[in-house]
């Protein structure tokens, strides 16, 4: 049976997580391009104090690793949702390892 993540979605449960974010404009250029001067210096330490003192303004613009986690899960989530909306039927010597509850499985 299909098992869902849910470290970071709680689809099907929920919706999607909508993010919403905005293209960079005047507003953030001057902080993101201070961030990427200091990242191509190797002042790493500094650009991340800079993303840290700005975190609210910055996640509308900028898909950090949360996000980008979240993402992931979503799809490997609704890909799990989806196979199981529509029963399979496998040809296969062996079962598949991406087997649902429901599918068919035809073994030589």
């Amino acid at each position: 049976m299909s098992q869902y993540e849910h470290e970071f979605s709680n689809f099907p449960q929920q919706k999607i997580t909508r993010h919403n974010f905005k293209n960079i404009d005047d507003n953030i250029a001057a902080t993101i391009n201070k961030i990427n001067s200091l990242r191509a210096q190797g002042l790493y330490n500094q650009a991340a104090h800079v993303m840290e003192e700005n975190r609210d303004i910055l996640s509308q613009y900028v898909a950090d690793a949360i996000t980008f986690r979240t993402w992931e899960e979503e799809i490997y989530n609704t890909q799990k949702y989806a196979k199981k909306m529509q029963q399979v039927v496998h040809f296969d010597p062996a079962e598949p390892d991406d087997c649902c509850e429901e599918d068919v499985w035809i073994g030589a």
